[in-house]
């Protein structure tokens, strides 16, 4: 019981920030998760690299850090798009300083960071580009944004209290032994239920689309979850981190985020086009 209440304090605290940052600016929202994506790139160079320091982690968060604000300046019509090129000579160059650094880890050093950078930063980094009217027209609203992440927030909460209440078959013992079929039925349901209510509030899209993007968050939004778990069992931990109390680290709360941002952003062109 104590540690949900502290799990349901420090979610409040940053569903609150994310709720008023969305709505304020998207300046602000997109500095909000500048500092999610490198606590994000911290957290999954750790879980990669058990044994690494803050020297061999840099190289990552100084390129993961440049990506995410390209990514970020054209989702803010900063600069055009035709400046998110300048993604390929970042890595580039980062790929080329760690092979001329001569190390023989060099290579897995190469594609950790890499990985790191699709799995953590380019799905953080697309948050900002649901707020671009230019990018996805008449859906930019921060509405929509905050839409889905209730959803999200929704299954995620009732996916872990049904679990924990009458969870008994195991969604995959191997990665996650404490996730389960009763927990992700659960989750789902609720997500269902969410959508509807938000589709009654939302004139931008109808309530089929919610429905399609709440299916995309319960079964993506597991996976991501999953995924997280499973390079926490290799890593050997508990949590990917210690700075949200009751919840872990920064993944621990955005794993989700991750598989699910890219798709639904997908879903979303789809449905303006």
């Amino acid at each position: 019981m104590k540690n949900l209440i502290i799990r349901t304090i420090t979610g409040g605290i940053f569903v609150a920030a994310i709720i008023v940052s969305a709505i304020w600016s998207p300046l602000v929202f997109a500095a909000l998760f500048l500092l999610v994506t490198i606590c994000g790139i911290w957290e999954f160079q750790r879980l990669v690299k058990k044994d690494i320091g803050f020297a061999g982690i840099l190289p990552a968060l100084i390129s993961g850090t440049l990506i995410y604000i390209v990514i970020t300046l054209y989702a803010l019509s900063i600069i055009g798009a035709i400046y998110l090129w300048l993604i390929l000579p970042v890595i580039c160059l980062h790929s080329s300083i760690l092979v001329f650094s001569g190390k023989r880890e060099a290579l897995m050093r190469m594609a950790s960071d890499i990985s790191g950078i699709a799995f953590v930063v380019i799905p953080l980094a697309l948050l900002t580009l649901f707020l671009n009217p230019l990018a996805i027209p008449g859906y930019h609203t921060p509405w929509f944004l905050l839409g889905m992440f209730v959803i999200l927030w929704t299954h995620d909460t009732f996916a872990y209290l049904t679990g924990s209440m009458f969870g008994r078959h195991p969604l995959n013992k191997d990665i996650s032994p404490k996730k389960s079929w009763e927990g992700s039925i659960g989750g789902f349901g609720f997500a269902i239920i969410a959508a509807y209510i938000i589709s009654v509030f939302s004139p931008e899209l109808e309530i089929w689309h919610w429905i399609i993007i709440a299916v995309i968050i319960t079964i993506f939004g597991t996976i991501g979850d999953l995924a997280e778990s499973l390079l926490k069992r290799r890593a050997e931990v508990k949590d990917s981190g210690k700075l949200l109390p009751g919840h872990g680290g920064i993944l621990d709360r955005f794993d989700s985020v991750l598989f699910v941002s890219p798709l639904v952003f997908v879903f979303i062109l789809l449905c303006s086009s």
